[in-house]
């Protein structure tokens, strides 16, 4: 071990005498940064290390390489021929090393590969571009081969491969060989396609730089056929630049060339062209020049998505993929109807996909367009079709979103007042056609996107146990100042006592509705007897309307007061009507007043005494429990609910420990021993405890 240590220290020698010389670190913080490297040497040593440890150790030398560059760039250090010494890139080399050898110990780990590839493309390790290039490719063959099912290594050498080395054709080989691997990953299917279109639009850009584009004069005749038939203005203008631009490459301008004029311009693009032309052989112009090329419009491109939608046939959100990534091309008009084809026929009974056929053409038109209100009426007249071709719940619920998402779209611009009423008037004669034929045509999604108080009635007496729909109608009760109460208590509450929001809706009004205090711990009451008769999946509910009987005592008055009732808790309820409801439940000058302090206590009683308590409602008791004494016996009751669970038992001590009662902590800590099931669980819980006390 300490041989091996040596030579990896042995290393660093010229590193460190480079950093010294250039006086970007000082004797102390070189022994420093050698102990450092050290004591992390030894620990890659042990017999079991986890990734955790390299990556510390990784994240140390990337934290020392930037302190060299900041120090560096501050002082200016050079040396006299201005070029890199071996301290710019050896600590880089250093953490490409730490990389490989924590891949050789864990080479099934995916996230580290990907941190590795990471690394190397963002860093300038390697002493030129190349080089960095030629180790990326290493890593991506290295990566695939000990995981050829992650998709995402595949699509990322592929992407390596065009953009780094400029190889199309290596990258389309790697992505075969990926879908020859996995035929079913749709990432890798997308990817395919979008390279296609990308290869495909970068020979119709160097088609146009060489001049050989035979659109051009296409266009021409098509801009004189609309001179002539009176809408030649712009277009003759057009025409007229474009013919003083002729032989000219339309080429970015860049910052550097800025300072040149228009003639010397002028020959850097001519040579452009001319290099450009060079590398093309006569066979790739002759193809290039043919007209009509089949690849150019998008023949392959249509190809990969046939073989697709073979591989993974039932999916229409997939082939929704495809028209994402074609929105993002131009002149795919014909694969972009293929895909809108292959939709329609394939999956005429999802009223998901026949609605992305409605909107389909929105894609092509810009929010700010003229066109777009015309686009959205044909939308519209698409959809009519389509609901009377499918009159189904699912396709009125589209149709509704979509009237709904473009009204509130219109409300965020003030322009479109009438486009907003448009909607609005849509959305109105929506609800009265779906009231006509509710049977039919009503659903949850339908109720709660046009918000009608009859078909919410409708709906909640049709899907009793939504929660949504509920919230919903309890909410527009709420706004037009009705009482709750009634349809609460004889309709939702029986009907989705499972759902919280109904319970928050219901108990926030009862608390804003002026009861007197008492009617209010009633209505808590009845929910702890209504919520107790659910699973174990509904704790969490329990719990938080436990919590929140405990939060609404605190913040009552401090003239208000608790009572010990019943479940029901009718009788002491109307005694106390009178005496209390002139005493709010909640307001400003309560909470300046501070906490009610024994309605919280009383409320405390009230759940140990007529719900099944959580750990969560103890929890929050602690919380705002000020006397340590009524804590002590909180924490008792907190770790009877469940012994074996040593979250409670830890509170306790820490509580105990913080008190400084180290006697009641030790025999604390022997009951919970003797209640843990398990040694395991002793022995977990005992180094806990010990380090519980070391901290103090």
């Amino acid at each position: 071990m300490a041989e091996v240590v040596q030579y990896h220290l042995e290393q660093m020698v010229g590193e460190l005498e480079d950093l010294e010389r250039r006086k970007l670190f000082s004797k102390p913080e070189l022994k420093s940064i050698v102990k450092k490297r050290t004591k992390f040497e030894y620990g890659l040593r042990r017999r079991r290390v986890s990734r955790a440890d390299f990556l510390r150790y990784i994240e140390y030398e990337i934290n020392v390489d930037a302190l060299r560059r900041k120090r560096k760039h501050r002082t200016a250090a050079k040396d006299a021929g201005g070029k890199r010494t071996l301290s710019d890139y050896s600590i880089g080399r250093r953490i490409v090393s730490i990389f490989e050898r924590g891949l050789t110990r864990h080479p099934d780990d995916v996230a580290l590969w990907l941190q590795y590839i990471a690394f190397v493309r963002s860093s300038d390790h390697s002493e030129d571009g190349e080089a960095s290039t030629r180790a990326l490719s290493k890593i991506y063959a290295a990566a695939i081969t000990k995981h050829p099912y992650e998709a995402r290594l595949w699509i990322m050498a592929a992407a390596h491969e065009l953009d780094a080395s400029s190889n199309g054709a290596a990258a389309r080989l790697l992505l075969q060989r990926a879908l020859r691997v996995s035929p079913k990953d749709r990432a890798l299917w997308t990817e395919y396609f979008r390279l296609e279109l990308l290869l495909a639009e970068k020979i119709k850009a160097r088609r146009r730089v060489l001049g050989i584009d035979g659109q051009a004069g296409e266009e021409d005749e098509d801009e004189d056929e609309d001179e002539e038939s009176g809408d030649g203005g712009a277009k003759r203008k057009r025409k007229e630049e474009n013919e003083d631009a002729a032989g000219l490459i339309s080429l970015p301008a860049l910052d550097e060339e800025k300072e040149f004029d228009q003639r010397v311009e002028d020959q850097a693009m001519a040579k452009y062209a001319a290099v450009q032309a060079a590398e093309l052989s006569a066979e790739q112009r002759a193809a290039l020049a043919t007209p009509g090329n089949a690849y150019l419009q998008g023949a392959v491109a249509v190809i990969v998505f046939e073989q697709a939608i073979k591989a993974i046939p039932g999916d229409w959100e997939f082939r929704r993929e495809f028209a994402s990534v074609l929105a993002r091309f131009p002149d795919t008009q014909a694969v972009r109807q293929r895909v809108l084809d292959s939709i329609a026929a394939d999956f005429a009974g999802s009223a998901q996909a026949r609605s992305f056929l409605c909107v389909a053409h929105l894609a092509a038109v810009s929010a700010s367009s003229p066109q777009l209100v015309d686009a959205l009426r044909e939308a519209v007249g698409n959809y009519g079709r389509a609901l009377r071709d499918a009159d189904t719940p699912e396709m009125w619920a589209e149709y509704v979103r979509f009237l709904a998402q473009w009204r509130d779209v219109s409300a965020g611009e003030a322009g479109e007042a009438s486009l907003r009423a448009y909607f609005a008037a849509l959305l109105k004669r929506a609800a009265a056609q779906v009231a006509e034929d509710g049977a039919a045509r009503l659903s949850e999604a339908v109720a709660l996107e046009l918000a009608d108080g009859g078909l919410l009635a409708e709906a909640t007496r049709r899907f009793p146990a939504s929660e949504a729909l509920w919230c919903k109608r309890l909410r527009a009760a709420i706004a037009a100042g009705d009482s709750v109460e009634r349809l609460c208590e004889a309709q939702a509450l029986p009907a989705a006592a499972h759902a919280r929001g109904v319970w928050d809706l219901w108990l926030a009004w009862a608390e804003r509705s002026g009861m007197a205090p008492a009617r209010v711990q009633a209505k808590y009451l009845a929910a702890f007897a209504r919520t107790a008769q659910l699973t174990s999946e509904h704790a969490e509910l329990k719990a938080h309307l436990q919590t929140r009987f405990v939060d609404w005592a605190w913040g009552l008055p401090a003239s208000a007061t608790l009572h010990d009732i019943s479940h029901t808790g009718e009788e002491e309820e109307e005694e106390d009507e009178e005496e209390e409801k002139e005493v709010p439940c909640g307001s400003a000058a309560a909470a300046a007043a501070g906490p009610n302090v024994e309605a919280f206590r009383r409320a405390c009683q009230s759940v140990q005494r007529h719900a099944f308590p959580t750990p969560g409602f103890y929890r929050r008791c602690l919380e705002l429990e000020p006397d340590a004494r009524h804590k002590t016996t909180l924490h008792e009751f907190a770790c009877r609910v469940n012994e074996s669970d040593t979250r409670p038992w830890l509170a306790y001590l820490q509580f105990l420990v913080d008190e400084r009662r180290l006697d009641s902590a030790a025999a604390v800590f022997w009951r919970a021993s003797k209640a843990l099931p398990t040694d395991d669980a002793r022995e977990a819980f005992d180094a806990l405890y010990q380090e519980l006390l070391r901290k103090k």
